[in-house]
């Protein structure tokens, strides 16, 4: 800044102060518009992501199919071990476990990135102006495109191991499965913007965050199937119960899609519907409020 005194000009450095904002929502119609006008800058921050990740490896991005199925199969041997089957006989609760099991991971990589995603990008915050929940969102994008390559990998484990048998049906009905897929993105992208804030003011939270998901999936239809809690199976009578799992009913209408063949019950429809709805205009407006308190505190 430069002050003129007369005929003398006096120059003074321009100091920045960073402080504690308010909390409190911005208005949402600009936030919106500047959210999706800056978009390619989150996807290309995605991309290189993408790009740059398992570089110094030799397998390389095949560790994107290798690490699910490498901890499909350490979870297939485990269940083969406690429900006493013959290993033999065993493909299609592989298949089972693939299908369930990969989407769970887009879920767990979304949220344990989206945690990370403002403390991680410290400079980059106080720097720059822009949207800060780009910055979740960029992360639920890279777990979205690591995720993709897995789906070749289910259809090769049905068409293989699930001949004769439930898991290995086809048909139309299995389109109905992208819809789920859909509601796993929203309500993972809720759930990294909420942990995404929660990071910024508990620091511990990443660390029993990986403890948090593990115990969800094995109350989820991700390694059983949820067929036994439905209408007209022996534990129907705990449906509406399960129905407050939001995991139930996303995870049980991708595997009724794809391993069956059959379209969805339309309470997990409904169910997922809502959960993910809440669950991503929830963890935005949390992330939104706080987001002028995180230059100080990352």
């Amino acid at each position: 800044m430069v002050k003129t005194v007369g005929e003398t000009s006096v120059a003074r450095d321009e100091l920045h102060i960073y402080e504690a904002g308010r909390a409190g929502l911005p208005r949402i119609g600009p936030y919106v518009r500047d959210l999706v006008a800056r978009w390619p800058f989150a996807a290309e921050f995605s991309r290189s992501s993408i790009r740059s990740a398992h570089t110094d490896t030799v397998f390389g991005r095949l560790w994107l199919i290798i690490n699910p199925t490498l901890l499909a199969a350490v979870y297939f041997v485990l269940i083969i071990i406690l429900t006493d089957q013959e290993f033999s006989k065993g493909g299609p609760t592989l298949v089972r476990i693939c299908c369930g099991l990969f989407l769970y991971t887009l879920l767990q990589s979304a949220v344990g990135a989206g945690a990370g995603s403002v403390t991680g990008g410290g400079a980059l915050i106080s720097r720059m102006a822009f949207p800060r929940l780009l910055m979740p969102l960029a992360a639920v994008r890279t777990s979205f495109f690591r995720f993709l390559p897995t789906i070749p990998v289910f259809f090769l484990l049905k068409i293989l191991l699930a001949r004769n048998s439930p898991e290995g049906a086809w048909g139309w009905e299995m389109l109905s499965a992208m819809y789920f897929l859909v509601l796993m993105v929203v309500f993972s992208a809720g759930l990294a913007a909420l942990m995404g804030a929660v990071q910024v003011y508990f620091r511990d939270a990443s660390s029993f965050l990986p403890y948090f998901l593990r115990i969800w999936m094995y109350l989820s239809p991700v390694l059983w199937s949820g067929a036994k809690y439905s209408p007209g199976g022996s534990g129907e009578h705990l449906f509406g119960l399960m129905l407050a799992n939001p995991m139930f009913s996303i995870c049980g209408g991708w595997g009724q899609a794809l391993l069956e063949a059959q379209v969805p019950l339309w309470q997990l429809w409904l169910a997922g519907l809502a959960w993910s709805v809440v669950v991503f205009v929830a963890g935005s407006l949390v992330f939104m409020s706080r987001e002028r308190d995180f230059a100080v505190r990352v």
